[in-house]
């Protein structure tokens, strides 16, 4: 006579679904892993467990609180195709049930794909708040989220970053032109178009297409220091580069002019044409 089971296979297949690990689910009911193994194999419940993906994560980081708020867990467990007690057990391993917890989604910057990142980044656009502020409020990590940006979108951060630092600054306001100047020369079809680190040297910008290449020093106001205008022509005749200054004189168009010879000083007309790149 067969010896009778004292565990019964649906108590087996309920505690599985639930905690998702057959030694856990030995601990919890107090037989032997290796039996546990072997019965949901022969009822076949015990099948290859589906990934929790990087991109599923950052679904739950996005949306847990504000599903959970409106009592709609359900729905959102239903669009990843799993049961609401499972993401309540991610969200809290990715700490978003508990204030004391790791922060939100620190572990998975790294290899972000881009479709998901994009996600982040027009949250953190469209805040006012700075960086730092922006991540301590959603309970993410900094470091990660940062350098996660700055790799996905390298054209964009650095003008995100300026544009929410409320210091009105000459610094600040010069940095503005220049990536007001850059992103024109990238539409206007310079695929090229590198920015001078900390604008120290000759030229703010460096843009470059098939045949062309412009040396732009950005001056909102449209003067540059006879010093300045001068090494500026004299690298871009070296080089075969155009000389150009761009700036915003009226806060709105950008206007660009070609330097058609040196600078003398005094109160002579600075040397130059209209110039479209």
């Amino acid at each position: 006579m067969p010896r009778k089971k004292l565990v019964s296979d649906e108590r087996l297949v309920e505690s599985y679904s639930r905690l998702g690990n057959v030694w856990r689910v030995a601990e919890e009911v107090g037989i032997p892993g290796q039996t546990v193994h072997r019965r949901l194999q022969k009822i076949g419940a015990q099948k290859a467990m589906r990934v929790f993906t990087q991109q599923e994560e950052a679904i739950l980081a996005n949306e847990y609180l504000e599903f959970r708020s409106m009592g709609r867990l359900d729905e959102l467990a239903a669009r990843l195709g799993r049961t609401k007690q499972f993401l309540c057990r991610q969200a809290k391993r990715l700490g978003l049930t508990s204030s004391k917890g790791p922060k939100v989604y620190s572990r998975v910057w790294k290899g972000l794909d881009e479709e998901t990142a994009r996600v982040w980044w027009e949250k953190f656009k469209t805040s006012r708040l700075t960086v730092g502020r922006w991540c301590e409020e959603n309970g993410i990590d900094d470091l990660g989220f940062s350098r996660s940006m700055q790799e996905h979108f390298p054209d964009e951060w650095e003008h995100v970053l300026e544009a929410k630092n409320t210091a009105d600054t000459p610094y600040r306001a010069g940095r503005k032109v220049e990536y007001t100047v850059r992103f024109d020369l990238i539409s206007k079809g310079y695929p090229i178009v590198m920015r001078a680190a900390q604008s120290k040297g000759p030229a703010d910008l460096v843009a470059i297409k098939t045949g062309t290449i412009l040396l732009v020093q950005c001056k909102k106001a449209l003067v540059m220091p006879t010093g300045e205008w001068n090494i500026l022509l004299s690298l871009a005749t070296s080089i075969a580069a155009i000389p150009v200054m761009a700036g915003q004189p009226n806060g709105k168009q950008i206007v660009y002019y070609k330097l058609t010879g040196r600078k003398t000083g005094g109160k002579s007309r600075q040397p130059m044409c209209e110039f479209s790149p």
